[in-house]
């Protein structure tokens, strides 16, 4: 949301990925985007819903998945904080992780499962002069994300940074992406990245 607030959204399209619970698909409602909101989980779009109506903004929310979901009209700006955490064979479901549906962290055993889904879409529903914003772990490898999106001929570059401790999720199956090599030994902090991505300027 902070780096939603660096876009000039008034008026302008935005198409919220994985919105989740979404909180920022309101967020750019309350600035006054005209925001659609997709999600494959029908649980998150009860609450996407349900949050936005007592937010007292227009969301239209729908359940839809990120490779299937279509649109007449492209969108200026597009948000995504998708699935992201590494799931090794047996870490699926850890006792001990948070409580919720494991789809909103799990994203195959190296984090990507639904990210370079994400990745793929944006040059489909993004306008030509449109930005879009991904938050993702570094753990999932944002340097992989920006190589992705750059070879697709977006202009890429991580826009924020904040490291994290552990969270319910990675704490409950630090020991088993340690032993499979996903995280450095004694390893207990996250890097939550931002990436931005647009189209370089006079781009068709």
């Amino acid at each position: 949301m902070e780096a939603l607030g660096d876009l000039p959204v008034r008026g302008s399209r935005v198409l919220d990925l994985c919105t989740g619970t979404g909180v920022v698909a309101v967020e750019a409602a309350a600035r006054g985007a005209h925001v659609t909101a997709i999600d494959s989980a029908p649980a998150a779009v009860r609450a996407a819903r349900a949050v936005s109506t007592g937010a007292g903004v227009d969301v239209d929310v729908h359940l839809a998945d990120v490779a299937e979901f279509s649109s007449t009209l492209a969108f200026d700006v597009i948000t995504c904080n998708p699935p992201y955490v590494p799931t090794p064979v047996g870490a699926e479901n850890l006792r001990g992780a948070a409580e919720g549906p494991t789809e909103a962290w799990n994203a195959g055993p190296d984090g990507r499962a639904v990210l370079d889904v994400v990745c793929g879409r944006f040059d489909e529903l993004l306008s030509p002069t449109g930005t879009a914003l991904i938050v993702q772990s570094a753990f999932a490898g944002s340097d992989r994300t920006l190589a992705v999106l750059r070879k697709s001929g977006f202009v890429a570059d991580v826009v924020r940074r904040r490291a994290i401790p552990f969270g319910p999720v990675l704490l409950a199956r630090r020991d088993l992406l340690r032993r499979v090599g996903a995280i450095p030994p004694g390893c207990r902090v996250e890097e939550i990245v931002v990436v931005r991505a647009h189209r370089p300027v006079g781009a068709s």
